[in-house]
């Protein structure tokens, strides 16, 4: 039987009010199922924009496989984008969070922009096209300073999630 029958098979059978089964907790093919049908699909609610108080300010977390800095530009915009550089794939930004002019990878010193647009690449051959090689951006939505991000190649719309949001933030005026 495979991971996503038996998976099913035990949601259904489930008692309310009682535990999930121990394979939800230990089994790698249920990790590999749950990271593929939630976390690398849906938004996800990543941190506040209070941690991100000034241009260049960046936060950096792990979704299972990735690593996705938030970084935010010189007009206060917040971008996600897949925290690995273009050039070999090493990591941009190597600590939790922090403050950076530029994005530089420590491997060749590719230099991204804050809106990940690529700076700088050198020794590459002639027509290299800077503008093809920027960093991979990754959905990201705000709603009263709270931080979403949604992995998926093609996200769902971010509106009714706002929409059901917002009216708990109303009271708070956030």
């Amino acid at each position: 039987m495979d991971a996503r029958n038996d998976m099913l098979r035990l949601l259904q059978s489930r008692k309310p009010g009682y535990s999930l089964e121990q394979p939800f907790y230990t089994d790698p093919d249920y990790f590999k199922l749950d990271m593929e049908l939630i976390w690398y699909r849906d938004w996800l609610f990543i941190g506040h924009d209070c941690e991100l108080p000034k241009p260049g300010s960046y936060i950096t977390v792990q979704i299972g496989d990735y690593p996705v800095v938030l970084v935010r530009d010189q007009k206060g915009r917040i971008n996600a984008f897949h925290n690995s550089c273009r050039h070999r794939g090493s990591r941009v930004c190597n600590t939790d969070k922090g403050t950076a002019a530029k994005l530089v990878c420590p491997y060749h010193q590719w230099t991204y922009e804050l809106d990940g647009r690529l700076l700088f690449a050198r020794q590459m051959a002639e027509g290299f096209d800077k503008s093809q090689f920027g960093l991979k951006p990754v959905a990201c939505e705000s709603v009263g300073g709270y931080i979403f991000i949604c992995l998926a190649k093609e996200p769902a719309d971010f509106a009714p999630m706002r929409a059901m949001i917002e009216p708990y933030l109303l009271p708070h005026r956030l």
